[in-house]
This record gives C-alpha cells, structure tokens and sequence, in this order.
C-alpha cells in the first residue's frame, strides 16, 4: 500500500471533464492515437510523492492505500484542481500592444504579459481580450492513472527528484556516505540546483548533503 513519502511512478491521461479534450498525459501511443503532437509532451511516467506537490494533490492523494499496477479513473472538481475561474483576472488591451511587439493574437493563443501567462479569449474591433486565470480554471477534470513502480533504491530516488526538475536524467549521480553527487552537462539555474538539494535531504534523508554541478 502506497504511503506519503513513498517514490511513486505513475502514468496518466489528463481530461477536461465536459469536452474530453486531453490537456496532459504520458502514453505516446494515446497521444498518437489522439492525433496529439508528441513534440509537447514527455511521454515517460512522472514522479509523485503523496507529501509533496510534484502533482496534482489530488492526484497524489488518491495514490494513498493502493498498489503497484493499480489502474482507475479519478474525477477532479475545479476547485480540486486549479481553483474556480476568476473574472477579476480578465483584462481588455489594444491590439496594438500586442502588434508592437510583433504579436498577432489568435484566440485561444498563451502568452507572457506584464511578467504573467495569458490566454486570449477574444480578438475584435482592435481589442483583446486575455484572462491571466490558468488555462484550466473553472474546470473540472478527470484522469486516468496507472500506478507504475514505486521507488526503493536511494540512489534512484535522488535521479527522479533531478529528473521532475530538469526533465532529464543526470549525466551521472553518484553517492558516497552522507554525500550525492550529481553532474549535467546542460544548464542548471541556482534556484533549481537549491530546490533539487532541498528536496533530496527532505524527501530522501536528512543526512544527505547534495551537490548539483551543470553547465
């Protein structure tokens, strides 16, 4: 049975719950069934630890009680998930904002503003309209989860946590004593290299002392 700190690989299909429409998964052959462009995906199983926040919570609360090879459907309420939608965050700007910038805005297009993501809901008589909710707000969701492997290994533990942050597998991770060791070739911002060496003293062993090495 799966506990709060256990290393839990899963694979999943996200869904809006009223049009079906998929928004996140891991399964290539789903995405290629769906006519889904893999470019946007990383189709291997996510980490979830039930004591953090790498998912959903309440994705990583439903994996709580069950077993490797566990597969079930789980229905979101949207304020479950990312929260009801707000229409304070609507904002009308001129066209031309957009057009200075060399942007042609097309509905349904996200993109960064005033520091922030914003989708644009509607583009008319040289006025957009964008909503900085998450493109998800208001929605309720439902997912397809299938329960993968749980992590056992230390030295495993330690590349899944690199590996949710970066999107890669470190070049090499090695662990002596009290100490991991982990180098990239790529690049690794500082903030991220702190998250990561918190995260594996927190989630793997508080004795452990991390060291990120990147480009």
């Amino acid at each position: 049975m799966m506990n709060e700190n256990d290393f839990i690989l899963i694979d999943f299909v996200g869904r809006i719950k009223s049009s079906g429409k998929i928004f996140d998964l891991t399964k290539k052959d789903i995405a290629e069934k769906e006519g889904i462009d893999s470019k946007e995906f990383n189709f291997s199983p996510v980490l979830a630890i039930p004591a953090s926040n790498y998912v959903l919570k309440a994705v990583a609360n439903s994996l709580l009680n069950k077993e490797v090879g566990a597969k079930y459907t789980l229905e979101v309420k949207a304020e479950d998930a990312f929260g009801k939608f707000d229409p304070k965050l609507v904002k009308t700007l001129g066209l031309n904002v957009f057009r200075q910038n060399g942007v042609n805005p097309s509905v349904g297009d996200v993109l960064m503003l005033d520091n922030a993501l914003a989708t644009v809901l509607s583009v008319s008589g040289g006025r957009v309209m964008v909503s900085f909710n998450n493109p998800l707000a208001g929605k309720d969701l439902v997912y397809d989860i299938d329960i993968v492997k749980v992590l056992d290994d230390v030295k495993d533990k330690c590349s899944a946590i690199f590996e949710h942050y970066i999107g890669k597998k470190p070049d090499s991770l090695d662990i002596s004593e009290n100490k991991v060791k982990i180098s990239y070739k790529g690049e690794v911002k500082p903030y991220t290299r702190d998250a990561i060496s918190s995260d594996i003293k927190k989630y793997v062993g508080k004795d452990l002392n991390t060291e990120v090495s990147g480009a």
